[in-house]
């Protein structure tokens, strides 16, 4: 029939109608059963749209838009009549025969691909296929025939559909989820699984659309009876996980992919089994927050875990390579480090993309807090094996460094410092021109980090071992450590300045200073580095109250001992036997000037002192770089040696008295200061050893006069 031709005579009848008084009954009966065969043919094509207007085909549809249009022009005759050709709303007769051929079409869909005959097993593979047809066929309902239903004859063909559809799917999931739970198997499971993925794409198509709530849904609360076979499912995916890694470094030649990429085969496998469980889980959606918290948990679990297995994977299968000699850069080590850089970033990204849904308990930073936790230990768990991996690599570049550096240090003082430094500059810019190419720059600069600690580790070593050397050797050193910050920093390509000049570094520049320095200067040094430790480790030692200040009319220094409190125990008992020396530094400021001390004070950690001593000493002396009081804490012991309990130092640039005149002429003038007593830091020991190297008369009569302080401290007082 063609529905375009019906559709212009019923349009010029139309235009017709209203100029005719009436017609008569006998053409008016006619018209009228003309009308609802019609209505009756139409409705019987309407039940069987999907036969007759399949959506893939475009010519259908133009027909079955034509034929709504036919229908709805029928609807204006309807009030003409004085004999109705239809015994309902012509609206409602096509509901009715959508939703009788959206059953009839739905029960030959099930007979076919899961009848209920089947045993529960077979029935559930069918009942996949079921779905995902039912769900093929919504997306043609909403993008082909809605709006021809809707723009036409004001049906809501796909709501009707939709509701219609789903309904009948929730009931017969209902029944063979109860039927198969208590048979729970690995391969119900994963069928299970499957079933409840496809379901949820459907619950997910009618969520998509502009407010519409899955919550009124007949499958709104069917996750329900799927839970045990999701958490099943989920150990199964977990060892699938594993087989498939063990396969893939199996097979794994630890060499590039490709000219473009730095990783290895495994790699690319560990970041798309990543990638595919967290797609797994998105596409789970899980509804319910709480139950979601602990699938969620157990699925970032078993990512960690599985992220771990791989490293340790790829650590025995590098131990199982062949070692090539005389190589310094290892390119598997590389491939392997690179290996984990990736999966890092991949097992992160996957890891991120598990936060379950809102109102489950202990959101923090976007992240529930338990993922949040998992995330970050598995990071730090992964940049330790990075560190592992980078100092394995690194090591074979050990023995090279120290010789570049022992060359540095034998180089006669008579050539440039430039010419001294050329081999290792050369060797170094050959090694990092070969890691370039082989490493991702996150592991670039890990290498480079640990290649710059070597080096300046490898420097200090050959100072230590260098005694009693020229100037000229020290400036070689200075000139060479210059030289490599300005290769690792690489005009910012490279390692940033602050990561350069820090940690080693400063102590590598303060020896190189120091011994750079006069004797004199290293001992004001050494007193200078015991003052800056003044705010460091608070109470850890206790505390002494002193009082110190200047009488400039009797050109003496002042220092009151008071108290001191929170000592440490040094005794079986818990407690001490506390007694404090005095002494000015550095020497040569003070040459004349000898130790005092306190009384000892028997069985307490909280000494009262109140003792007064008098250091005849000349004001200029004490405005000098490093000039000082030295107090040292001491519990004595009667049958061995005395311990020490803790120091403190206290600056005399700054007293009463050196700054400025006391007022009134007061001779006690200035409050009390508490000291907070310390151990001596390795920056100050680092000073007296070098002291220790120093074979001139003024340093090594430093060392000895230290010496027999230190005797002195171990004898009865």
């Amino acid at each position: 029939m063609d529905y375009g031709y019906l559709l212009g005579l019923l349009e010029d009848m139309q235009l017709h109608w209203e100029e005719a008084a009436s017609l008569p009954q006998e053409q008016e009966e006619s018209l009228a059963d003309s009308f609802s065969a019609f209505s009756e043919f139409a409705l019987g094509l309407l039940r069987q749209l999907r036969d007759y207007f399949p959506a893939t085909n475009s010519t259908a549809i133009h027909r079955l838009e034509l034929l709504l249009k036919c229908l709805d022009k029928l609807q204006l005759f309807q009030p003409s009549f004085e004999i109705c050709p239809f015994e309902t709303e012509l609206n409602m007769d096509i509901a009715a025969a959508l939703k009788r051929g959206n059953r009839e079409w739905y029960d030959r869909l099930l007979n076919a691909k899961s009848p209920r005959e089947q045993p529960g097993l077979q029935r559930l593979a069918g009942l996949v296929e079921l779905v995902d047809a039912i769900y093929e066929d919504l997306q043609s309902c909403y993008s082909i025939y809605a709006s021809l239903f809707h723009s036409i004859i004001k049906i809501d063909f796909f709501t009707l559909t939709f509701r219609q559809l789903e309904r009948l799917l929730a009931e017969e999931v209902w029944v063979l989820t109860e039927d198969l739970s208590p048979k729970m198997t690995l391969e119900v499971a994963s069928r299970l699984f499957e079933l409840y993925l496809s379901l949820a794409d459907i619950q997910r198509f009618w969520s998509s659309i502009l407010g519409r709530d899955s919550r009124s849904l007949a499958l709104a609360n069917i996750h329900t009876p799927f839970l045990p076979a999701v958490k099943l499912w989920l150990q199964v995916l977990r060892d699938q996980a594993k087989w498939r890694l063990q396969g893939a470094v199996d097979v794994d030649t630890l060499e590039p992919m490709d000219g473009s990429s730095k990783h290895s085969s495994s790699a690319a496998t560990a970041s798309l089994c990543f990638s595919h469980i967290q797609e797994l889980w998105a596409c789970l959606a899980w509804p319910d927050p709480a139950q979601a918290q602990g699938l969620g948990m157990q699925l970032s679990q078993d990512l960690c875990e599985a992220a771990l297995f791989y490293t340790e994977l790829l650590r025995k299968k590098v131990d199982t390579q062949p070692k090539a000699s005389g190589e310094a850069v290892s390119e598997p080590l590389c491939v392997v480090l690179n290996n984990v850089e990736l999966l890092r970033r991949a097992v992160g990204q996957a890891l991120r993309g598990l936060a379950w849904p809102e109102g489950a308990s202990g959101l923090a930073g976007g992240l529930p807090r338990p993922l949040l936790s998992c995330t970050q230990a598995l990071d730090e768990d992964l940049h330790r094996e990075a560190c592992t991996v980078t100092a394995h690599l690194t090591s074979k570049m050990v023995g090279d460094i120290r010789k570049y550096v022992q060359h540095i240090s034998l180089s006669p003082d008579s050539i440039q410092n430039d010419e001294a430094v050329a081999p290792l500059m050369k060797y170094l810019d050959e090694k990092l021109a070969l890691l370039n190419t082989l490493l991702v720059k996150e592991n670039l600069n890990r290498v480079l980090e640990a290649l710059w600690e070597l080096l300046l580790q490898a420097i200090l070593q050959a100072l230590g071992t260098n005694l009693d050397v020229s100037a000229d050797f020290y400036s070689r050193f200075h000139f060479t450590l210059e030289a490599l910050v300005t290769f690792f920093h690489a005009e910012g390509q490279g390692l940033p300045m602050e990561n350069l000049r820090d940690g080693s570094y400063k102590r590598l520049e303060e020896e190189l200073r120091l011994h750079k320095c006069s004797t004199r200067e290293c001992i004001e040094q050494y007193y200078l580095d015991k003052l800056k430790q003044r705010s460091l480790e608070q109470n850890r030692c206790g505390r002494l109250s002193v009082r110190c200040y200047y009488e400039a009319a009797e050109q003496r220094l002042v220092v009151e001992v008071l108290h001191a409190a929170d000592l440490l125990p040094l005794d079986p008992n818990g407690l001490s036997d506390p007694f404090v020396i005095v002494e000015l530094g550095p020497p040569h400021l003070f040459p004349l000037v000898h130790s005092q001390r306190t009384q000892v004070k028997s069985r307490t950690l909280h000494p009262v002192y109140d003792e007064l001593f008098y250091f005849s000493v000349p004001a200029e002396a004490c405005r000098r770089r490093g000039a000082c009081v030295l107090f040292t804490v001491m519990d004595h012991d009667w049958l061995s040696t005395n311990d020490f309990a803790g120091e403190a130092a206290l600056g005399l640039g700054s007293i009463g008295g050196i700054v400025r005149p006391q007022a009134g002429g007061s001779s006690r003038a200035g409050q009390p200061v508490t000291l907070h007593l310390r151990r001596p830091r390795a920056q100050v020991r680092s000073t007296l050893r070098m002291l220790e190297g120093r074979t001139n008369r003024e340093a090594q009569e430093f060392v000895k006069r230290l010496r027999e302080l230190e005797k002195f401290m171990e004898a009865d007082p």
